[in-house]
């Protein structure tokens, strides 16, 4: 018989977008928040959010990867 998983089967998040403007050089910024429990965390590239994911127990001991809408 299998244990259950202390990981929920399905977590929510929320990402959002936004660009900064400068006058030397524009970026992009981001901010992820993990519904299920209320934590969040701003970020300047997706490895910093699948950081984050990853340190929930999302997709532990995955390699997140990034996928092709057409897959």
């Amino acid at each position: 018989m299998t244990e259950p998983s202390s990981t929920p089967s399905t977590s929510t998040f929320v990402i959002r977008f936004w660009r900064e403007w400068s006058a030397s050089a524009d970026r992009w910024r981001g901010r992820i928040e993990h519904l299920q429990s209320g934590q969040h965390a701003d970020f300047l590239d997706l490895a910093d959010a699948s950081a984050f994911i990853q340190s929930l127990g999302v997709m532990a001991g995955r390699q997140a990867s990034p996928r092709r809408a057409d897959e």
